[in-house]
């Protein structure tokens, strides 16, 4: 039996796991506000609290993405009842992403007009969700890291959350270029790009026929 396939069968209980990607997320998305500050340069709060305008929107939006990557990943997680080496090894791959969040959310509030900027963010959402994409494409290919009880519809959304991160990861691919015709349109696909891929899924607009 080789290394790998030893690795990959040490099973342990996910509640460490999940703990820590509790962790980060909770500090992740406490460290985004970190980045507004009232402006310095002029003495109106008035005109200081509009020039806060743009960076505290660019906040929201990534505020409301990463928690509802979270409250995604926090849902599917309890039909897990253990954990596999290269399962952590994507959580802690996933969660490099999640810990990024800040450093590029902050270069968005920084310059929100540039398309490079918005280029960064989009990247990193890319990545985040090409990450998940692993981590439950893994989960499906090894059933026994389910939880016993679980039920069939509850297998089925397990490929559901598959579905929904390609679906998203497909929209951010597309927010790269498009930020350089408009940043915009990179704006508007970050704020619809979840909501509409879980309406995808929901109603089996793109997977009618596939279960």
């Amino acid at each position: 039996m080789t290394t790998y396939s030893v690795i990959n069968q040490h099973l342990t209980e996910p509640n460490r796991l999940v703990a820590l990607i509790d962790g980060v997320f909770a500090v992740a998305m406490t460290l985004l506000v970190l980045d507004l500050k009232l402006p310095t340069e002029t003495n109106d709060l008035a005109s200081s609290l509009l020039e806060m305008i743009p960076g505290f929107l660019v906040y929201l939006i990534v505020f409301a993405s990463v928690a509802g990557y979270w409250i995604i990943h926090h849902s599917y997680f309890r039909y897990l009842s253990r954990v596999d080496t290269r399962l952590v090894v994507f959580s802690l791959i996933n969660l490099l992403f999640v810990t990024l969040y800040p450093l590029t959310a902050s270069i968005v509030g920084s310059h929100p007009q540039e398309p490079l900027a918005t280029a960064c963010l989009s990247t990193n959402s890319l990545f985040y969700c090409l990450s998940a994409w692993a981590i439950w494409s893994h989960v499906a290919s090894r059933p026994e890291l389910l939880a016993e009880t679980i039920d069939p519809p509850a297998l089925k959304r397990v490929v559901k959350i598959i579905r929904i991160m390609l679906y998203i990861a497909t929209g951010l691919v597309l927010a790269i270029p498009l930020a350089y015709l408009s940043v915009a349109l990179a704006y508007a696909i970050w704020i619809l790009c979840t909501p509409i891929a879980l309406l995808l899924e929901t109603h089996g607009w793109l997977s009618h026929g596939k279960e």
